[in-house]
């Protein structure tokens, strides 16, 4: 029995790979001493812009947060219900 244990929850999910597309990925498993679907998992990650950057993630995050801030005080100032006393 095979039981892999992952920092972060994931899903399994299916994908059919050429034989080309197999020897790369397992190329690059090797070199990092990794498998094949924690390259994977890195490659989706890196296109969806989800690395694990503390800085790069605060920075959104302060942004986001900013941004909040901004609506809801235009919202508050427009909206008597609202009106932070």
């Amino acid at each position: 029995m095979y039981v892999a244990v992952y920092a972060r929850r994931v899903r399994r999910t299916n994908i059919y790979l050429s034989e080309v597309e197999q020897a790369g990925l397992d190329a690059i498993a090797a070199t990092r001493g990794s498998t094949r679907s924690d390259v994977i998992r890195a490659i989706v990650d890196r296109e969806l812009h989800l690395e694990k950057d503390d800085d790069a993630l605060d920075a959104v995050l302060a942004d986001s947060a900013r941004d909040v801030a901004e609506r809801s005080r235009a919202l508050s100032r427009r909206d008597p219900d609202l009106a932070i006393e």
